[in-house]
């Protein structure tokens, strides 16, 4: 590019004609695999019914880069995720397949980004086994079936990694500019946390590809970039703080603070967590392909002995090291922990997996047939899992659980829904479009009498495991209407209630 820095020529391979076809069979397995079968199952509580009802309501609202959540300002995440879900609920209607079809947009352009990077590091056949990879590792498809900020936040991360490789490789200074844009997209996503995986492999990248004296990008590119990411990545931080009084303090003090330092959020706290829930899913997310790929560590030894090309390889595979490694360590020690929150770090571990796989091929150790009997029976395997998802009736699920309340619900009455739990259902409120009041056990008892004393029609939401506790302390009679399997309605008998507390 005309405004780059020149230097001596540097162990960058050389450009190489793109692979479309690899491209279309990674693409064409992502979007089957998100695809199959994406609203059959329901709208799980808490997360993925937090997020439809929040995008609901600020679809309703008007004012998109305001989140709303029970008809109040919801600041927990930037306003990106919900603007996502908006246009998939406006096009396919409120119900699972709506609120989840960003997520198959998502999943086929991150497994097209993850094919990118991997073909501007190795080359044809590791662009094509780390896009299969990642297109078929099991745990991704979880991710690409779960509403929330994480699977975005792996499509920004795996297109900052493509647009990075591929300007190095290419020598393209408006790719690594796009880089820049990605990365202030993951911060509209999910704040500082969506840049973790970026900030701990591409710096060193950075820093192995200038030691090799190779192509250097023009000051003016990383001054320009960095302005882009501030005022992409910062401008709705600012303007919202500068609106509201205090909320930069609830963000840096709560949502990052208090929920990665402290125990406030009461998510998982315990270091163990990691051993019990985050090494398996390093090590079996991907299915057998991480396996396959550290077959005996050949393919490691190999590529870091091979002479013709060992600064660039070795840059990249730190990079990419890096970019599980630290973020794997880092996720362990936070006290918040989920299992979604890895779903960036299987974008440089398919990368890596890519070009493991395409080296075992290269030796003869691994046939093309295994990897094609392994990718499609992974496929296979997804497809019916999501399949066998939609058929099995749990207690998180809103969706079936609006199913059975719908026909006993009238729409022209006035009377209160509420559920005996610590949170509202807001998976429930979006499916039934009217609020649902939250009531805890230990004033479950109150709640119904103050409701029939003063002429307050209610009928309250238990699940199945917990009625059977608080059934036998029921002061009074109440009449109980079982919701499939999980759930019961109960309705206090007017009658009752007042002649045991009317004097």
């Amino acid at each position: 590019m005309v405004f780059c820095e020149s230097s001596p020529p540097s162990p960058v391979p050389a450009a190489r004609s793109y692979d479309w076809r690899s491209l279309l069979l990674v693409l064409a397995l992502a979007f089957v695999g998100a695809a199959s079968f994406q609203g059959s199952r329901g709208l799980y509580e808490s997360t993925e019914g937090r997020y439809a009802e929040t995008a609901r309501e600020t679809m309703l609202s008007g004012d998109y880069d305001d989140p709303i959540l029970n008809s109040q300002p919801h600041w927990t995440k930037p306003p990106l995720t919900y603007m996502a879900i908006i246009p998939g609920i406006r096009l396919l209607g409120e119900n699972p397949w709506g609120v989840r079809a960003y997520l198959v947009v998502a999943m086929v352009l991150a497994a097209g980004a993850v094919w990118l990077a991997a073909f501007s590091i190795w080359g044809a056949g590791a662009g094509r086994w780390a896009g299969i990879i990642f297109a078929t590792s099991p745990f991704v498809a979880v991710a690409a079936h779960s509403v929330s900020t994480d699977m975005l936040v792996a499509l920004w991360t795996a297109l900052a990694f493509a647009a990075f490789w591929h300007g190095h490789a290419r020598r393209r200074c408006l790719s690594l500019l796009f880089m820049w844009v990605f990365l202030a997209l993951g911060l509209l996503t999910k704040g500082p946390p969506a840049l973790l995986v970026p900030a701990a492999s591409l710096p060193v990248a950075w820093y192995h590809l200038r030691r090799t004296g190779g192509w250097r990008p023009g000051r003016w590119m990383l001054g320009l970039g960095l302005a882009i990411f501030l005022v992409l990545g910062f401008s709705w931080y600012f303007s919202e703080a500068k609106q509201n009084p205090g909320l930069a303090s609830y963000w840096l003090g709560t949502e990052i603070v208090a929920r990665n330092l402290t125990n406030e959020m009461h998510r998982n706290s315990g270091l163990w967590i990691a051993l019990v829930m985050y090494v398996p899913i390093l090590l079996l997310g991907t299915g057998p392909w991480l396996l396959l790929a550290l077959w005996r560590a050949r393919p490691i030894q190999i590529e870091w002995q091979n002479s013709t090309a060992t600064d660039w390889n070795r840059a990249a595979s730190y990079s990419l090291l890096s970019g599980v490694v630290v973020p794997f360590l880092v996720f362990s020690l936070s006290r918040s922990k989920l299992a979604l929150y890895l779903i960036p770090l299987f974008i440089p571990l398919s990368i890596l997996g890519g070009q493991f796989i395409q080296r075992l091929v290269e030796q003869g150790r691994l046939s093309l047939r295994a990897v094609r009997w392994c990718a499609g029976g992974l496929l296979a395997l997804i497809i019916a899992a999501k399949a066998a998802a939609g058929f099995i009736e749990t207690t998180p699920d809103m969706t079936r659980l609006a199913k059975h309340l719908a026909p006993l619900l009238n729409p022209n009455d006035d009377r209160i829904l509420c559920s005996v739990s610590s949170q509202v259902l807001n998976g429930l409120e979006f499916h039934l479009r009217r609020p649902v009041e939250a009531v805890t056990p230990l004033v479950l008892w109150e709640h119904m009498k103050i409701a029939v004393l003063t002429g307050q029609p209610t009928d309250y939401l238990v699940k199945v495991s917990r009625w059977g506790r608080l059934a036998p302390q029921a002061p009074a009679a109440v009449h109980v209407e079982p919701l499939g399997r999980c759930w019961v309605l109960v309705t206090p008998d007017p009658a009752a209630w007042k002649a045991k507390y009317t004097p």
